[in-house]
């Protein structure tokens, strides 16, 4: 490790060569101990319908050592990013690493708006770096499926196609409501996250499925959230150049879903 052969580069999707996605990849598997490919690669960011992502990436010399994306992922018709896709090699942290990629992604994208959905670990180094909390959803347990059928949860044609009916090696489901369809991802046999509405003309899409239990987040605490503390916290980095109408942030933005 020499640290005065640390450097980072940032490019935008459009940027990014076979070679660096490769490397991207590598690391990414490496660090989660996962198996993704290029084709989740293209899904998330080469076909991305809202345009290029940012990406920065750290290299020891050649090697590449840390990597952080600001996927595009707009809201209310304004540019916006998600940070995700974070790796930072083992002997490499505990150094400034991810800050550096975060500010410098920060850089990048000056004139949009940034927002997250942190877990509790990464939450102090989001709030530390000037982020600030938009709101805390708590799960809860749906009982009357009649709840599920409101306009605020819906999701857009052209979303619901590259987000979900797209993206490789996930499956969702749905289930027919009253004038809309309901988004479901499983949890486990018979449990499934709500993720919204959309238009039935788009069912062929998913795989049906009948009701079990539905768990979905809401903006009060609740028993189930007593009971099991279950909750997710959504907080944002204001990065536009005029800060005016302020957009909604659904559930079904999240990247882990």
């Amino acid at each position: 490790m020499n640290e005065n052969k640390i450097h980072y580069e940032v490019k935008m999707t459009s940027e990014v060569s076979k070679e660096d996605e490769l490397s991207f990849l590598k690391l990414f598997n490496f660090i989660f101990n996962k198996n993704m490919s290029s084709s989740w690669f293209d899904w998330k960011y080469r076909k991305n319908i809202y345009g290029d992502s940012i990406h920065v990436f750290c290299y020891d010399d050649t090697n590449l050592i840390g990597i952080r994306c600001f996927w595009r992922n707009d809201l209310n018709n304004q540019i916006a990013y998600q940070p995700c896709d974070t790796a930072v090699s083992e002997e490499y942290r505990k150094m400034g690493i991810f800050s550096q990629m975060s500010k410098l992604a920060l850089e990048k994208s000056k004139g949009s708006f940034i927002y997250n959905f942190p877990n509790e670990n990464s939450l102090p180094g989001n709030l530390k770096l000037g982020w600030q909390i938009y709101k805390k959803r708590y799960l809860s347990l749906n009982v009357n499926k009649g709840d599920l059928d409101n306009k605020v949860d819906y999701i857009d044609e052209d979303y619901l196609k590259w987000r979900f009916a797209n993206k490789p090696n996930t499956k969702y489901y749905y289930s027919s409501g009253k004038e809309v369809s309901y988004l479901l991802l499983k949890r486990k046999n018979g449990i499934y996250y709500y993720l919204g509405n959309f238009n039935p003309a788009y069912n062929d899409y998913f795989e049906k499925t009948n009701l079990g239990i539905i768990l979905k987040y809401v903006d009060k605490e609740t028993l189930f959230y007593k009971l099991f503390k279950k909750n997710s916290i959504t907080v944002f980095y204001d990065n536009r150049l005029e800060k005016k109408d302020f957009p909604a942030i659904p559930m079904n933005k999240a990247d882990y879903f």
